[in-house]
């Protein structure tokens, strides 16, 4: 909430879903926005069927001309919604807009949320290339405004995937046009390490550093997806380019590898006398 209204940039409704959570306190910090002149709303979802679904459930409950994916864990820059809603006001070739971000490292406890460390997340960001987007996403959600229009085109969320719906999204946006990037870091992706007791029952772990298993699994599940939807309409598409780079992108580590062990190979020649005479000559 603080996040929100921290905002320079006003004019904009903030939908909140409630996945199956507790009902009476979520509404209570939908009143305080309220009270502190936010236009926020509070939709319940009795039952919860995943990320992609609430976030669909959200965009199709507003009607805003841009739209933005605000997870409960990261935070903005208050400046992130003045500069992102510019600059697509100012670039109408683009349908999208990404800001570079921070990492933040951070502990749950039952009581405080202890930020342990802050760091640049990916600070060479210049530019969104569909070669680097095939490999792995680039950037999170919460650094990603987008036109209303875009999610039109793409379809919205895909609600068959219970992770990976943000780079499955974001991959479709491509194939529609091209996104711009703002090269300051006005979005927060928070990482969250879990402490003993959190990890019991694993309330408060985000779905990165909870779920790593299943971001593996998915995206071994996605891949082998995309690619016999290609192979069933005979074209060579979005899934055929996904196979491709999985194959260069371990290519590059294993040449990475050797790369290493030459360089461990080479340091070790150098201790022996005869072999140092011969490495320089």
């Amino acid at each position: 909430m603080q996040s929100v209204l921290d905002q320079t940039f006003k004019d904009f409704t903030w939908v909140v879903v409630n996945d199956a959570g507790n009902k009476e306190s979520v509404e209570q910090i939908v009143s305080l926005a309220r009270e502190s002149g936010v236009d926020a709303q509070h939709l319940y979802r009795p039952k919860s069927s995943g990320m992609e679904a609430a976030s669909n459930h959200g965009v199709l409950s507003s009607s805003s001309e841009y739209l933005v994916i605000h997870d409960d864990d990261d935070s903005w820059d208050p400046s992130f919604l003045n500069q992102t809603v510019t600059f697509l006001d100012n670039n109408l070739a683009y349908s999208g807009v990404v800001s570079q971000s921070i990492r933040v490292d951070e502990e749950v406890t039952s009581s405080d949320v202890i930020i342990l460390k802050q760091s640049p997340y990916r600070p060479s960001l210049m530019s969104i290339q569909m070669s680097d987007m095939l490999l792995e996403n680039q950037f999170p959600p919460i650094s990603f405004l987008f036109r209303r229009s875009l999610y039109d085109e793409v379809g919205g969320f895909n609600e068959k995937l219970p992770v990976l719906g943000d780079w499955d999204f974001h991959l479709k946006a491509l194939l529609n046009s091209d996104l711009g990037v703002i090269p300051a870091p006005l979005a927060n992706y928070h990482f969250r390490t879990l402490s003993a007791t959190a990890q019991k029952n694993d309330a408060y772990g985000n779905s990165l550093t909870s779920s790593v298993d299943k971001h593996i699994e998915y995206d071994a599940k996605f891949r082998n997806q995309m690619f016999r939807d290609d192979v069933a309409n005979n074209v060579l598409g979005l899934g055929t380019m996904l196979v491709t780079s999985r194959q260069l992108m371990m290519l590059d580590k294993k040449l990475s590898a050797a790369e290493l062990r030459a360089q461990k190979f080479k340091r070790a020649l150098s201790r022996i006398p005869f072999a140092k005479k011969l490495l320089s000559s």
